[in-house]
């Protein structure tokens, strides 16, 4: 029904989308390759097709305003709790990212059990759409587990046992993900399927994507050997080179990009170019907060490129401006950017620096630096480049994937840095609450300590 929905509402972007009659359900067993391809298809466009979903554009702003980096410019009583860290169990914002996430995990796991049952479908495609099914669900557990902690584990689409699961472990989340990951990489090819409109797109994951997926669990998991290895990997295979200009590293066509979700909606580009970019004319409905404009270094080309401003009066709002375009065109200018060689080069930098590596982490966080204008870190330890490196990926990722809150948690900063600039702020809001309603469908769940 989504896929429906979504091609009533004017989706046109991807190719090959499937007919209502072909679309995905947990009794499909796919006669071809072609129905196969087309129920891929069917997943991406869930993923991009609503707005404030985990990964089209909520990560970004709802990571954004929990942290230090995104105030809300005007009365919202949906939004503002993020912003003060006062959710409640019932913000319809909060159940949203829920629901949607687990809404793409199912659909995932029902094309894993179609194309698992389906003698049809050559082995060769078989193999490679189950990798990228596992990607799309490992990277909706990644980001679940981070915003919720331990959540129920859904592998399978039988509604009877999958309704009534309790939450995992944070470790047991963990686990699955990295299978996901590891059984991806192997499976995928380095290649990447193209589109007409751009062969040379990289809107579905290769074994590379999956691997840097990798790099970043490894690196929150605190392994970091494998984090390094991993990121190695992705950065010797030569695929991928910073983009020199700021202002491409987001574009369709971007030699930066790992791994992009293409739009699919006929009235926007992406979900983060919607929330974060105003009509002319109008108040930005968020702004950058002023110790993220305080964070930025005198001569970062970051500042110049990736945030604009207008004035209402006497004040003055700025605001992301990494993705620049809200209307669709016959050709999309930008891709929503999942994960980029910038973000490669500063895991490997922090993993080497934890590892004592100490030149190795300069040389690449040195490199990301100097495209954005700025001279070589100074720092010559680990203490001064772990703080070095959380320091540039605050600004690298500005209002990108809910970095910067994520970051926070996992180096055990939040309390220090967020206690100190937020009035009310406790330990417990590095969570955010399950939705009320999950726990009335499903007594087993327990709630959030600070939300029960």
């Amino acid at each position: 029904m989504a896929v429906a929905a979504v091609m009533a509402g004017g989706c046109r972007k991807l190719l090959n989308v499937p007919s209502q009659q072909d679309q995905l359900s947990a009794a499909t067993v796919y006669s071809s390759d072609a129905d196969a391809e087309e129920a891929m298809t069917g997943l991406y466009i869930e993923v991009m097709t609503s707005q404030r979903t985990l990964l089209n554009g909520g990560m970004s702003l709802y990571g954004g305003l929990s942290s230090d980096e995104l105030v809300n410019t005007g009365p919202n009583p949906l939004i503002e709790p993020f912003v003060t860290n006062t959710l409640t169990a019932d913000n319809i914002d909060c159940s949203t990212l829920y629901s949607t996430a687990y809404n793409v995990i199912f659909s995932a796991n029902s094309l894993m059990a179609g194309l698992s049952a389906s003698g049809g479908v050559s082995a060769a495609v078989r193999t490679g759409l189950r990798g990228e099914a596992e990607v799309v669900r490992a990277l909706e557990y990644f980001s679940l587990v981070n915003l919720y902690g331990g959540v129920p584990l859904v592998t399978g689409i039988d509604f009877s046992v999958t309704a009534g699961l309790p939450r995992d472990s944070v470790a047991g989340v963990y686990a699955q993900i990295e299978a996901d990951l590891q059984d991806a990489a192997s499976v995928l090819s380095t290649a990447y399927l193209s589109t007409a409109e751009y062969p040379g797109a990289r809107t579905r994951p290769n074994s590379l994507a999956a691997m840097a997926l990798l790099a970043r669990v490894w690196l929150y998991r605190g392994q970091w050997a494998l984090a390094e290895r991993e990121a190695d990997t992705v950065i010797a295979s030569g695929m991928y080179q910073l983009e020199p200009g700021l202002d491409s590293v987001f574009s369709a066509g971007s030699r930066e990009a790992i791994w992009q979700l293409q739009p699919v909606n006929g009235a926007l580009e992406t979900g983060d170019a919607e929330e974060f970019v105003p009509g002319p004319g109008f108040r930005p409905a968020y702004a950058l907060t002023g110790e993220w404009l305080a964070a930025v270094e005198p001569g970062d080309q970051r500042r110049v490129a990736w945030v604009d401003s207008m004035s209402e009066g006497p004040a003055v709002y700025y605001y992301p401006y990494k993705y620049q375009f809200t209307a669709l065109s016959s050709v999309d200018t930008q891709y929503n950017m999942v994960m980029r060689l910038a973000e490669v080069m500063l895991i490997r930098a922090e993993a080497r620096a934890q590892q004592g590596e100490i030149a190795g982490a300069q040389a690449d966080l040195n490199a990301v630096r100097a495209r954005a204008g700025l001279a070589p870190t100074t720092a010559g330890d680990m203490a001064g480049l772990l703080a070095a490196i959380l320091h540039e990926r605050q600004v690298e990722f500005v209002a990108e994937w809910g970095h910067r809150w994520l970051d926070l948690k996992r180096t055990g900063l939040a309390d220090a840095v967020l206690g100190s600039e937020k009035p009310g702020w406790v330990g417990t809001d590095t969570l955010y609450p399950i939705p009320a309603g999950e726990l009335t469908a499903n007594p087993g769940l327990v709630q959030n300590p600070g939300y029960e």
